[in-house]
């Protein structure tokens, strides 16, 4: 039966061969027979042809010409009067209507914007001459048409607004209920590629939106994203035609998934030449330097006085377009090119001098051996690990940038104060990218149009680790990056009211990131790989209150997602009905390297060093200020344990490149019906199928909770151990989970015009969610036995529990679940971690096989106004419902109200479970006023004031935390991580009225025109409510409910503290850290830490009181403010533009997210409850100042001036 399910795997590319052979078919007949332009990324002119007395007049002749290609399009008014052309490309346009014994009307002018419905009604008088209306090609009107709701952005904002990174998706900010998210800004202290397109929208998580470009799917499939751009394919703002942004109730023929639809249409040329030649220019020394200006101090208390970081950027490129064949065949080509050189700010904890010397703050002792050494007195070498002695050689080059000696104070609850964020370097990051597009448009004759473009990108990011090599310092590496997409469409017009269009896109991305210390094996530790792909440098360490440094756990991670995207849509206006239909087909393949960590990970957690009266108080003695120790396990308790390389826990992946495939179908249904002159109903349907994940090589595994093993597909895959191969048929014997059949999305909405300049709209609709893109929390192709992420918990060490060398190949015997024996860190990793799998080691994942798809319920109501002309205010309600939203956590998570006993007691180790059962909740007002280009201005102003709660945010592009407590998710219900109570944006462009055609010294002459003239400003001002954050902790290892999962991507627990009531949770900017100027922002006194053991000694609940995100950052205020000037050359056609852009005009410091609040509790044993001794402020076990702090802030002042050649 493994035979025929691979060789059913086989048979699957034939399938699809058999289906592309079949859609080409289609390809060719429409290639061949009579045809128009395409829906997705156009839109429609409609209306009503009337004779003076207002009767509708069937059968007139209406003609439709686009003014820049000279192509036309012809149809007839139905009995009613009506026509529609719904296959316009955006552009401007002029209309014609004749009827028999009717002059000529023509309306000119006429903009036609992406996904909108315009409608131009013309009166045909009897006999005469021809009637013209004129009609502004920006003209603003209530949409009476459509329920949709969104913003369309013109080709000319994009153009002249300030873009701080020239990304046209920037622009999503400008959109009632949208916020950038937090952690894809650009900030102070940045250092490697953020990841652009990045938008929450009405509360929806960023990866939820749907980018769609010239009507061919552009999102970007890696599964981490590691592209760092939610879109394959960003044209420069040049190339951008237009926009459109649907923020809710989108029509049917949109789906995959439930967020905000970026529909973008790309320039095409024209039957005259146009072109632009341009580049842009930022420089250090024209940038703010930012608020933090922390100083380094070195060994012998010499200062070195902060300097302004680097932040060089060149970005330079041309666009041309014109005709081949005049109103035939054009063509439109553009390039960019990106060179970038920052050295940001960044903050790290590191050892001091005296720390590096083994001079620690408070006595500790060694647990392998019994021996203490007293505080203040240096640990000698022989005693020192070998590994920690040989990277204790490698911060010689930075030792004296490093402070000399920890200051400690005295709290109630023991030493508080030990040195954080003690060391301020500038880390270099250099970023190259190139990228181009050429579009060919084809109009075969006047009913057929073709269209292809091809897109490439290039980019190579390297970024520098901030602590020397082979330390490292936790960095990306060297990122290299490749998209590429080729789209085609051909379209038909059939009789005067039907199109067919056929469109396929096929993208192709090869992205990941590679640490700089591949190669360089100077450690030697035992049992790490030599496979040359990953071998090199130090595993990843992390040492409780200090920055990690080694390599980056994740490093090195790539993958290549390839999808090919043919749809049909076929568009019938019939009487009162404009309906739509159509069917999508989606196949995704990627090659993933996403197991985790490769070279390894050390963790100092243990706190195994403390040195107390208890054990010895004789030997022990006080800490340097004469003080006896509490019990409160501090930062040098754990460096210690890091001098005698007493991990509390290790972890080890094998390297597995997964083969995954996808296959999302749609088909759908849309009747716009114009019910009454001014009602318009829209309805829809979609349903949609998105297969879950299945393989290339048919090797797939999912635990079962029924028989408590791993089932796998998984060719050659034996029986045991916790192993249990199958074969079975269908999608479920593909993939281990069963399909989900019911995606049915209804889409419902009404526009009706009370009167002329009011219009009233809503809407409710359904929308799946078929990617994720969450990492490697969901794929079971990256699943036992195949691919292994092994991790140890430690034993606490003793003077006679230590391994011998060579460790024993497994450490923790199969069938136990406690290591047979403690290994120190220079002992390395045992040789069968990762090669033989072992229940009791490794975490493996979990989709329950009957998960349903996650989906949002949407609606919104809206009143629309006219008030003057070009301008339109409209006032909504909108929100959303989220549903069995995607989350992780451990689904084999230790119960401490049971004893700490597993709910899969014969299952030994932790289970990352993908858990579709989260939920969010929005509600919101939002306000948009806009006007375009009256008296040169044009406007768009956007209030929000909203409420977005749920319980598994999803705030990292990529990462979906997990909850407190797997046991209890709605614990976690609170404000989301983009909750943003407040925000209003402001943009305009205003072109100044002087010079010549101008309202003010229009006939001025040409030196003074040059002066006065050709002036333009653009400004974006954005006021918003703060960040919500949340705060966390590490328990101590007794309490730790999970063992082998560590990252919130794969479940780890995301521990809270108590809260105390009555007190605030931030402090505002008052207390300001001396000698960095950090910002300490937390108040530590609003939290406390329950006990880590009852006076009876059984181990407490790890959980806390305090709710999700219990804090915001500040308040956001930024103007980004451009000025541009035209010059007029003597050769026709020709013009010079010079910009000034400035970023944060006001240099306002916008504050940015507080460091988690981190370490473990403050006393190992107390009493609970009334009298009881539970310690107030003590989150971070005795070094409340690392954590709490904001250490860097938005992006301030930025100036770029730009210089563009248009023709």
């Amino acid at each position: 039966m493994q035979q025929n399910l691979h060789n059913g795997t086989r048979r699957s590319p034939q399938r699809l061969v058999a289906f592309l052979l079949t859609f080409a078919a289609c390809f060719a007949i429409l290639a061949f027979t009579p045809l128009a332009r395409a829906q997705y990324d156009n839109g429609s002119l409609l209306g009503t042809i009337k004779d003076p007395s207002g009767a509708p007049i069937a059968n007139a002749s209406v003609t439709v010409t686009d003014a820049a290609t000279g192509i036309s399009t012809q149809t007839k008014t139905n009995g009613s009067g009506d026509y529609e052309v719904p296959t316009l490309h955006v552009g401007t346009y002029r209309i014609s209507a004749t009827a028999q014994g009717f002059s000529e009307a023509v309306a000119q002018n006429i903009a036609v914007s992406v996904g909108g419905r315009q409608r131009i009604d013309l009166t045909l008088k009897v006999g005469g001459d021809t009637t013209t209306v004129e009609v502004s090609d920006v003209a603003l009107q209530l949409e009476t048409e459509t329920s949709e709701r969104g913003q369309v952005i013109t080709g000319y904002q994009s153009e002249a607004f300030p873009l701080v990174s020239r990304n046209y998706s920037d622009l999503l900010a400008l959109i009632p209920g949208s916020r950038q998210a937090p952690t894809a800004a650009t900030t102070s202290s940045i250092n490697s590629l953020v990841r652009a397109g990045a938008y929450n929208i009405n509360g929806q998580r960023s990866m939820f939106n749907n980018f769609i470009l010239d009507g061919i799917d552009n999102n970007a499939y890696g599964e981490s994203n590691q592209g760092f751009d939610n879109q394959i394919i960003a044209v420069p703002p040049d190339s951008v035609a237009q926009f459109q942004v649907v923020t809710n109730n989108e029509s049917a023929e949109y789906g995959r998934s439930s967020g905000a639809t970026i529909n973008v249409a790309s320039q095409s040329g024209t039957n005259k030449f146009h072109g632009t030649v341009y580049e842009f220019i930022r420089n250090t020394d024209l940038n703010a330097a930012g608020f933090f200006k922390p100083t380094q101090v070195g060994g012998t208390g010499i200062t070195t006085a902060f300097k302004k970081p680097t932040f060089n950027r060149n970005q330079f490129g041309f666009n041309l377009g014109g005709p081949i064949i005049p109103n035939k065949l054009f063509f439109f080509v553009d390039y960019e090119g990106f060179r970038q050189v920052l050295k940001p700010l960044s903050v790290l904890t590191l050892p001091t001098q005296d720390e590096l010397k083994g001079i620690l703050a408070v006595p500790v002792k060694n647990a392998t051996t019994g021996v203490a050494y007293a505080a203040g007195t240096a640990i000698p070498t022989s005693a020192i690990n070998p590994l920690s002695a040989q990277i204790l050689g490698y911060y010689s080059s930075i030792v004296n940038a490093l402070p000399t000696v920890g200051l400690i104070t005295e709290g109630t609850s023991g030493p508080t104060g030990l040195a954080s964020n003690d060391y301020a370097v500038q880390v270099p990051f250099t970023d190259n990218a190139d990228k181009g597009d050429l579009r060919l448009d084809y109009q075969v004759n006047p009913k057929l149009s073709t269209f292809l473009r091809i897109s490439d990108r290039k980019e190579n990011g390297v970024n520098y680790p901030a602590i020397p090599l082979p330390l490292d310092g936790q960095t990306n590496g060297k990122i290299r990056i490749l998209d590429q997409q080729i789209a085609l469409g051909a379209i038909k017009q059939i009789g005067d009211n039907k199109v067919l269009d056929a469109r396929i896109g096929l993208n192709r991305t090869k992205a990941g990131k590679y640490t700089l210390s591949i190669g360089d094996n100077v450690f030697s530790i035992p049992g790490l790989p030599s496979n040359p792909v990953v071998a090199g440098g130090l595993p990843s360490v992390g040492i409780t209150g200090f920055t990690a440094f080694g390599r980056q756990s994740t490093n090195p991670q790539w993958q290549n997602p390839a999808f090919l995207d043919p749809k049909v849509n076929f568009s019938w206006v019939k009487g009162k009905h404009s309906m739509k239909f159509g069917y999508e087909f989606e196949h995704l393949w990627m090659a993933v390297n996403d197991n985790n960590p490769l070279y390894g990970s050390y963790t100092y957690g243990g706190g195994y060093s403390v040195c107390t009266a208890t054990y010895s108080p004789t030997t022990c003695g006080n800490d340097i200020n004469g003080v006896a120790n509490k019990g409160v396990t501090v930062s040098d308790d754990y460096w210690a344990d890091f001098l005698f390389g007493t991990t509390s826990s290790y972890s080890l992946a094998n390297y597995y490149v997964a083969h995954l495939t996808q296959t999302i179908q749609s088909v759908y249904a849309q009747d716009d019906w114009k019910a009454l002159p001014n009602l318009t109903i829209n309805l829809g349907l979609r349903w949609e199928y998105g297969s879950p994940y299945g393989d290339l090589h048919n090797a797939v595994s999912n635990f079962d909770p029924v028989s408590q093993t791993v089932l796998t597909t998984t060719p050659g895959a034996v029986s045991g151990s916790g192993i249990t191969p199958i074969s079975a048929g269908g999608v479920y014997g593909r993939t281990l989970v069963n399909p989900d059949l019911n995606d049915f999305a209804p889409r419902i909405g009404f526009s009706y015009a009370v009167d002329p300049k009011t219009d009233i709209r809503g809407g409710f609709g359904i929308s799946y969610v078929h990617y994720t893109r969450a990492g490697s929390g969901d794929i079971l192709n990256i699943n036992a036995p195949q691919a292994q992420f092994a991790a140890v918990t430690q034993i606490a060490p003793t003077t006679s529990n230590k391994c011998s060398t060579p460790l024993p190949a497994q450490i923790i015997a199969v069938g136990t679940t406690t290591p047979s024996c403690y290994a120190t860190a220079d002992q390395g990793y045992p040789s069968g971690l990762v090669t033989s799998f072992n229940s009791a080691t490794d975490n493996i994942t979990w989709v329950p096989k009957n998960t349903r798809d996650s989906y949002v319920e949407s609606y919104f109501l809206s009143v629309q106004r006219t008030l003057i002309k070009n301008s339109v205010l409209d006032i909504a309600y909108v929100g959303n419902h989220g549903l069995k939203l995607q989350g992780f956590l451990n689904g084999n998570q230790k119960n401490p109200s049971n004893g700490f006993a597993r709910p899969f007691g014969n299952w030994p180790s932790d289970i990352t479970e993908a858990l579709n059962e989260f939920y969010s909740n929005y509600n919101s007002l939002q306000v948009k006023y806009e006007q375009r280009f009256a008296g040169g201005l044009t406007l768009l102003n956007s209030f929000n004031w909203q409420h977005s709660l749920d319980n598994a945010s999803a705030s990292l592009e990529g990462n979906t935390p997990s909850p407190q407590d797997g046991n209890n998710i709605r614990a976690d219900y609170s404000q989301s991580d983009y909750n943003l109570p407040v925000s209003n944006i402001t943009s305009l462009v205003y072109e100044l009225p002087f010079g010549r055609g101008k309202t003010f010294a229009t006939n001025t002459s040409g030196a003074m025109d040059a002066l006065i003239g050709g002036w333009q400003l653009s400004l974006i001002n954005t006021a918003q409510g703060g960040t919500p954050f949340n705060l966390t902790f590490t328990p101590n290892s007794a309490q730790q409910v999970s063992q082998q999962i560590s990252a919130t991507y794969r479940g780890a627990n995301e521990y809270r503290p108590d809260r105390v009531a009555g007190v605030a949770v931030t402090q505002g900017r008052s207390s300001i850290s001396s000698g960095t100027g950090y910002v300490n922002y937390v108040n530590y006194n609003a939290f406390r830490l329950q006990p880590i053991k009852d006076v009876n000694g059984a181990v407490l609940s790890p959980f806390g009181t305090a709710s999700r995100n219990p804090g915001r950052t500040p308040a956001l205020y930024q103007s980004d403010f451009a000025v541009n000037k035209k010059f007029v050359t003597p050769v026709p056609g020709l013009k010079v533009e010079f910009r000034t852009e400035f970023y944060n005009l006001f240099n306002h410091t916008n504050l940015y997210l507080p460091s988690t609040i981190g370490g473990t509790q403050g006393t190992t044993s107390a009493a609970v409850g009334t009298g009881g001794s539970v310690p107030v402020g003590a989150i971070t076990g005795g070094v409340p100042t690392s954590g709490g702090q904001i250490t860097s802030t938005f992006t301030p002042r930025v100036i770029q001036f730009g210089l563009k050649i248009l023709y």
